[in-house]
């Protein structure tokens, strides 16, 4: 759960160059502070999101009973102070597959009930039922002697049919596109925990609610199932090209198909539906060979 304000809208063709991602100074999820208005970005051939902290972030300690311990970090923080949703949703799929006895997860859904906060924290796991073929369980995430976060996932192996009935976004290869933060980039958080690229034209922005955009993790890290629930909550939310308020994230749930080959992640992310003041957001994750990767869907609070 995290909190944003508007933006002054996303990417931007001018004069034939890509105008920089203008993002809001609070930020949520994948928001940083904005560089400066109408500032033109440049491919990047070398990127500064380089120290890959994702193993020993996510990390919980078993003591029993179904209780782990772990350290949230501020180093997947927001820059409104709190820690990302996504990175939350990883760390707590992570601990309670490791109660399980499994590392597949397939589906997950949590509820936000409110911001985790950096520090000591405990998971509270619960098994539901462990079969031959699903394993299935909930986990607490418990900050300052407070449950923050509520967490309901399967796991299992894969096997049977597959096809693809889909099409992933269009997007030039990654080098083709523009880092939105090449200019300004924030000094630590979640934009050194990820990295952006964009297209020339055609991302979205500019008064439609959706985005498509490559993601890439610190270190060129391959995502394994675990990062791919945290990439689906990581992209600015594009609710806020339309939206003349903030965003705060109730509930989310992501199914998870597959894992990539490469680094790079093409993703197109969109809001279709507000109504009553709430908002639906669903993501999609694709490799670059064309398959489909992980799905999410989150529901959000307009402020």
């Amino acid at each position: 759960m995290a909190v944003s304000t508007r933006p002054k809208g996303a990417a931007s063709v001018a004069n034939g160059e890509v105008m920089a991602l203008r993002l809001p100074s609070g930020g949520r999820r994948g928001c940083a502070a904005s560089p400066r208005p109408g500032a033109r970005v440049t491919c990047c051939t070398m990127s500064d999101v380089t120290e890959d902290l994702y193993p020993t972030d996510t990390a919980s300690t078993g003591r029993g009973d179904g209780v782990r311990d772990l350290t949230v970090t501020d180093r997947w923080n927001t820059p409104v102070g709190t820690p990302n949703g996504g990175y939350v949703l990883a760390t707590m799929l992570r601990g309670l597959g490791e109660e399980l006895g499994s590392d597949q997860p397939l589906v997950a859904a949590i509820s936000y009930l409110s911001p985790a906060r950096p520090g000591p924290a405990s998971l509270r796991t619960s098994t539901l039922k462990t079969g031959r073929r699903l394993s299935t369980g909930t986990a607490e995430l418990v900050c300052d002697e407070r449950v923050v976060a509520q967490l309901t996932a399967s796991y299992g192996e894969r096997s049977g049919t597959s096809m693809e009935l889909g099409a992933p976004p269009a997007l030039p290869d990654p080098q083709d596109c523009l880092d939105p933060f090449a200019e300004h980039r924030p000094d630590a958080g979640l934009m050194h925990r990820v990295e952006y690229r964009m297209p020339h034209q055609g991302a979205g922005g500019a008064g439609d609610p959706t985005y498509r955009l490559w993601q890439r993790m610190a270190g060129e890290r391959v995502p394994d199932l675990y990062a791919l629930a945290f990439l689906v909550d990581s992209c600015p939310p594009p609710v806020l090209e339309v939206s003349p308020g903030g965003s705060v994230t109730v509930q989310l749930t992501v199914h998870l198909h597959r894992v990539p080959v490469s680094p790079w992640v093409a993703t197109v992310v969109s809001t279709r539906h507000v109504a009553g003041g709430y908002h639906e957001e669903d993501c999609e994750l694709w490799d670059e060979d064309g398959n489909l990767l992980a799905q999410s869907r989150q529901l959000g609070i307009l402020l």
